[in-house]
Order: structure tokens, then C-alpha cells, then sequence
């Protein structure tokens, strides 16, 4: 109750011990699962180029390149942190290489059952090896607020977003993490 007190004075960008979880998921089960997701601040590089030997998954389209690393994902690390702002769930999208693909954050405004839900299937694992450190992977990145959806398209999996309409309080924290993570937020 009184953990603002603890934090009173410390740097806003100051985070407490984040815990990690890892695991297995195919591209698939993401796919499915983060079109009943609603608003969350989606982080991905901006697209320079598509590369041929990209490793995707059968079934599944994304509609936009920007969603295209998606597909790419074999781990996931789901990592749950107390900052000085409050508290932060977000999932680092990790292909088979080590390389992070791609962050979702949780906004007050996303369906906490459906986060939950997203890794019902998923295997533990240990950490995967990881070749860049985040502030090397994010100095690239952009943050857009949006929500995920899904649909058939000819037997396919289409993954596609949208701009989310989301609260005044999901706004503020979603500006709050793309500034303690210092890049910029589009639309």
C-alpha cells in the first residue's frame, strides 16, 4: 500500500528486479491469441527491407510488414516488473535465432484474461541465448498503440492491427514506457 513511499525520490526510470518467464510458443498460438488481446503498445523495428530467409509460420499471413517478426517467434519472454510508475507485464517476441523480434505491453486497457490465456499452451524452457541487449535492439524501434486481430482468409491465419482506441489512463502509460524506454510513439 505504501510502496510509493519506498520509491520517493528514486529516478522515475529507476525499475525494481523484473522476473522472466520463457517459453516455447509457435507462431500460431500467437497469432490466435493476440487478436483477443484489445490495446496493447506493440515495439518492432521498422521495416527496411523483407528478408527471403525469414522464418515463417505455415498457415499464417500478417496483413503489414511492421507484424511480419511476429511470425517469426519461437520464445517468448514474459516479464512482469514493478517500476516507479507501477506496475509492467510485457512479452519480448524472440526468434529461433536469439534475436528479439518484437515487445507487446500490457496497457490497463488490454483483456487480462486474454493475456493470460495467450500462454496456456506454451512450454517452459530456460532462457534462449539472445544476441542484442535491449537498448541496442530498441534504439530501432517504433511503439504503436494497437490492437490485434485475426481472421481466415482462404485456410490462412491473417494477423492484421489497427490503431486502438484505448483510455485516457492507457494513453498515459503507454507514453510513460515508450518514454522510459526513449523511443517514439506513432500512430
Amino acid at each position: 500500500m505504501f510502496g510509493w513511499l519506498a520509491s520517493f525520490g528514486v529516478h522515475s526510470r529507476a525499475r525494481s528486479t523484473s522476473t522472466v518467464r520463457w517459453l516455447a510458443i509457435t507462431p500460431r498460438t500467437l497469432v490466435e491469441g493476440l487478436g483477443q488481446l484489445g490495446g496493447v503498445l506493440y515495439l518492432a523495428p521498422l521495416p527496411v527491407s523483407c528478408q527471403a530467409n525469414l522464418p515463417t509460420s505455415p498457415g499464417c499471413l500478417v496483413e503489414s510488414t511492421d507484424l511480419a517478426p511476429l511470425l517469426s517467434t519461437r520464445y517468448v519472454g514474459v516479464t512482469c516488473a514493478v517500476t516507479c510508475e507501477g506496475p509492467r507485464e510485457w512479452i519480448d517476441c524472440i526468434g529461433a535465432d536469439g534475436d528479439t523480434l518484437a515487445r507487446i505491453y500490457l496497457l490497463p486497457d488490454t483483456d487480462y484474461l486474454a493475456w493470460d490465456g495467450l500462454f496456456v499452451d506454451a512450454l517452459p524452457i530456460d532462457a534462449p541465448p539472445r544476441h542484442l541487449l535491449d537498448r541496442e535492439w530498441l534504439r530501432g524501434c517504433r511503439a504503436r498503440v494497437l490492437s490485434f486481430s485475426r481472421r481466415r482468409l482462404a485456410g490462412f491465419d491473417m494477423l492484421s492491427a489497427t490503431d486502438a482506441c484505448i483510455s485516457v489512463l492507457g494513453r498515459g502509460v503507454a507514453r510513460d514506457i515508450a518514454v522510459s524506454e526513449s523511443i517514439a510513439i506513432g500512430g
